[in-house]
């Protein structure tokens, strides 16, 4: 038994780890702590999270987001880690921290599993740092889809929850983990929608071997109580993330086009659900930092103290290839180049040269017959993780091999887009494999403290006189990889010539005046390099542990080695992803107003912003006008619109569209051909898009051509796109701002002829038919000024009036899930809401519930009787199964209670 003061010093060794994560974190996140700056994130930039459809505690019984296209429905909020952070510190607060805040839960998640294996501190502390530093969770995390990797961190939870399991446990004490791990998977889906789902599927899979590994009894009862275990966990997961299921299924495959599941829709679904795929060469990538390069941009906004190393670190796979340029490329690149992504996002899915390598250490001690490092139970639970590694590489791989195919037939398989998302499967694995291969590597030869200790010459020769044959099979195996490796380097660099070449096909060419693609190739040249030395180092540190010369008593020393090697590696790799914007210069704050902006334009758009939707002319100007168009694109659209709460009919990010948007898009939307350009008014029109952004001088071309008989466009404002006060050298488009210039290259128009946000109508026609109200709204003929379609009958309702149109419209109140408006007439009316209309949007007029009609086919409205009204429109979700999350997280917080408490009397079961 152990002593008391053993246990102390362990315990401290373990939350040791944990302190050296929290100060790793802290450090490479340093910026954050400046108060001017906030981390870079793309999915969920500060702007996104300021505008009003993200308020708190409003989002968390519904979200309209009516920064984007017509509105649309986001569900509500899940009540997981990430909203309650979100809540706590606000959005500033949220865009600095998530990040590291999300890779502590992991670490610790990673921590609590470890600690449970009873692995030894040094393996512990290696793996956590190796979970959170592996690239594919921590450019995720900086890439702003963070909640992710509190998913993660919840299943190390559950994992380490299932794994205290055994037939010893008592039945109180069986049922509590089992349900807390269960609540930990549910959380998981809370946090990571269907990647959450894809993890809960492993989990599911592992209960029942660990039923297997630790229960007693014949193989048929050891499966019938994991099977049952498994029941009791689903229940659990499913009591707390019944929200979360329910909105996913709502807003991700009901009323989705292309969700259907039919065979005919999974094929034309193909392209879509594949297109993040990861290429087999790319999969090189896990163990090489930086071959592939890092971000499209790197080193662009990198902490400038880095900036230097990283130059040519751009991403030049094809990750996120539209499947077209694949067939294009097949077919010998033959006429017009394809218009999809040639790529995106980025080679982030490094696991570590040291995690890789003591991993494959420890799955072949797994293997040996005799005088292996573990136990059989270990030994069963890394064949496990074994095999799911390859399978996540397989099904990593989606459309460049036959694996993905397979499970793409599988029910709503075909919803989830992007087969890489099992190489977060695949991370996940590959660092409990390595904590199992430091553990053996530990008990082997670090821990032996009163081991003889020669010197180190001397120590090798002796090691390698007596060493078993494992060992020299291990040294000679490293030994050849390495000689492998540097060899496939010395080819590398050698064939730089067809590399640079090969750059050009795939939109990196090299020209005196850019050379590019010559500068990507070296920067791979050179990480190969790396990967060459990092791997002799790693292999070294390894044979020099076996060996003896880093074991004994020299044993901490060489776990220091180690960590230090880890931290370089994995730490070197994530730099490039670690991005901090100054956001007042970003978002154009005024100092003096902190609500305002420095921007005059988007002080003008903000003013009364719910009255109007904005964009820009979908067709390039004349050569010298182009830096606006990316300065909207990437910048306003994406950050300043929804920061300063400013509607776009633009779509910044919309990877499924609903099926109602869709048939009207294609039935009015201008679709980028000339034959219909004349549909521009009339979309814009319809949608309430009064301002748009283009080169001033298609001010004639717009009223000629485009309204040749109403000349709706006028210029109201001309303006030029200049760097930002305090910026002479601009590097990127969020240091260009746009100032007032009478006589500016670009204009903001207004199209006077668009629809109001709201209006009165006395005239209207209700028809059912889809088909004939899409005709009718195509038609120039037709004037949605005078009359609007009903596409919903309502008793009492005529199909047709003509009434007077007079009447006034004011808003009271405005916020997406709650619009207030006061209208009068003298003859009853329509009022038509130029909003997109959704079942769960209720209407009262005058304190009564009234009809929400579908106007227009897409657009909300409701019937007023003559004379004054305040009509009141209320978003909000059924709202009963946030109180099953919240009840579901407070027997959480009981549950654990009742397991720390009782923990402490229970003893402790050796392996």
């Amino acid at each position: 038994m152990k002593s008391q003061n053993t246990k102390g010093a362990v315990s401290m060794a373990g939350w040791g780890s944990v302190l050296i994560l929290a100060v790793v974190l802290i450090f490479l996140f340093r910026r954050s702590f400046l108060p001017d700056y906030v981390h870079f994130s793309n999915d969920g930039p500060l702007g996104q999270q300021n505008t009003g459809s993200a308020h708190l505690p409003e989002a968390f019984f519904g979200t309209w987001q009516d920064n984007n296209d017509i509105g649309n429905g986001g569900g509500a909020w899940s009540l997981g880690l990430a909203a309650l952070f979100r809540w706590a510190v606000g959005p500033l607060g949220y865009a600095k921290f998530l990040a590291p805040f999300a890779l502590f839960i992991l670490g610790l998640g990673a921590w609590s599993l470890f600690r449970q294996l009873k692995l030894t501190p040094l393996a512990a502390t290696l793996a956590t740092l190796a979970a959170a530093l592996n690239s594919t969770f921590f450019a995720t995390a900086c890439w702003g889809v963070a909640p992710q990797e509190i998913a993660i961190g919840m299943d190390f939870f559950a994992l380490a929850l299932i794994v205290s399991v055994s037939a010893e446990t008592t039945l109180i004490q069986r049922l509590t983990r089992l349900a807390l791990a269960g609540l930990c998977v549910g959380m998981n889906v809370i946090e990571a929608a269907d990647i959450g789902a894809i993890f809960s599927l492993f989990i599911s899979a592992f209960v029942v071997v660990n039923a297997f590994n630790q229960e007693s009894g014949q193989v048929a009862a050891k499966i019938t109580k994991g099977l049952g275990n498994v029941a009791l966990v689903a229940v659990f997961a499913g009591y707390i993330a019944s929200q979360t299921v329910v909105s996913l299924i709502g807003t991700q495959i009901q009323g989705v086009a292309g969700a259907s599941q039919d065979n005919e829709s999974k094929a034309a679904h193909w392209d879509w659900a594949t297109q993040w795929s990861l290429p087999k060469v790319e999969t090189l990538g896990l163990f090489m930092p930086g071959l592939f390069g890092y971000k499209m941009d790197t080193p662009n906004y990198m902490d400038p103290d880095f900036q230097g190393y990283y130059i040519g670190g751009n991403y030049w796979g094809a990750m996120g290839r539209d499947a077209a340029w694949d067939r294009y490329f097949a077919a010998g690149s033959q006429g017009a180049p394809p218009p999809g992504y040639m790529r995106q996002t980025g080679g982030e899915n490094y696991a570590g040269v040291l995690v890789v390598f003591i991993a494959i250490w420890g799955i072949i001690q797994s293997l040996r017959r005799q005088n292996t490092a573990f136990s059989i139970v270990q030994r069963r639970y890394i064949w496990f993780w074994t095999a799911v590694v390859v399978l996540s590489i397989l099904f990593a791989w989606g459309r460049f091999s036959i694996f993905y195919g397979l499970l793409y037939k599988l029910p709503y398989f075909s919803t989830i887009r992007s087969p890489t998302k099992f190489i977060i499967v695949f991370s996940w694995a590959i660092v409990i494999l390595f904590a199992y291969g430091v553990d053996g590597l530990s008990r082997l030869y670090l821990t032996n403290n009163g081991a003889k200790t020669l010197p180190p010459i001397l120590q090798l020769k002796t090691w390698w006189a007596t060493a078993s044959g494992f060992e020299r099979k291990w040294a000679y195996g490293s030994l050849a990889a390495l000689v492998v490796s540097l060899l496939g380097w010395l080819i590398f660099a050698g064939e730089e010539a067809t590399f640079i070449n090969y750059l050009g096909t795939v939109q990196f060419p090299t020209s005196d005046d850019n050379p590019l693609g010559k500068i990507i190739a070296e920067f791979a040249i050179h990480q190969a390099g790396w990967f060459v030395l990092l791997f002799a180092v790693a292999a070294g540190l390894c044979l020099l542990i076996m060996s003896g010369v880093l074991g004994g008593r020299r044993g901490a020393f060489g776990g220091f080695l180690l960590v230090a090697f880890l931290l370089v590696d994995m730490g070197r790799a994530d730099l490039p992803y670690i991005i901090h914007w100054d956001y007042k210069q970003k978002y154009d704050i005024d100092a003096e107003h902190p609500g305002q902006s420095t921007n005059p334009i988007l002080n003008f758009l903000r003013d009364k912003y719910y009255e109007h939707r904005v964009t820009q002319l979908p067709f390039p100007g004349p050569a010298g006008t182009e830096a606006f168009g990316n300065v909207y694109t990437i910048e306003w659209m994406q950050h300043q619109f929804p920061y300063y709460n400013i509607q776009a009919l633009d779509v910044w990010q919309r990877p499924r569209v609903n099926s109602d948007i869709a048939i009207y898009e294609n039935a009015i939307y201008f679709q980028y051909t000339r034959e219909t350009l004349s549909r521009l008014p009339r979309e814009w029109q319809l949608t309430n898009t009064r301002y748009i952004f283009g080169p001033a001088g298609f001010i004639d071309v717009l009223n000629s051509d485009l309204d040749p008989r109403l000349h709706r466009f006028r210029i109201v404002e001309k303006f030029n796109v200049v760097p930002k006060p305090g910026v002479t050298n601009p590097t990127g488009y969020d240091q260009l701002t746009a100032v007032p210039d009478d006589n500016g290259i670009y204009a903001m128009f207004e199209f006077t002829g668009a629809l109001p946000r709201a209006k009165l109508y006395g005239n209207w026609q209700v028809n059912t038919n889809d088909n004939a109200t899409l005709q009718t709204l195509g038609d120039l003929n037709f004037d949605p000024e005078q009359t609007v379609l009903i596409d919903t009958p309502q008793p009492g309702l005529p199909a047709v009036a003509t009434n007077d149109n007079t009447g006034t419209v004011e808003y009271k109140s405005y916020a997406p899930t709650k619009i207030v408006l006061a209208t009068t007439s003298a003859s009853p009316g329509v009022l038509l809401l130029n909003d997109k209309y959704d079942p769960i949007w209720q209407v009262t007029v005058d304190g009564q519930p009234a009809p929400v009609l579908r106007c227009n086919y897409i657009m909300r409205g409701v019937y007023l009787p003559a004379g004054a009204h305040t009509l009141v429109f209320v978003y909000h979700v059924p709202s009963r199964l946030i109180y099953v999350t919240v009840s579901a997280i407070s027997l959480g917080v009981l549950l654990l209670g009742f397991l720390l408490v009782s923990g402490r009397k229970e003893p402790r079961k050796s392996d």
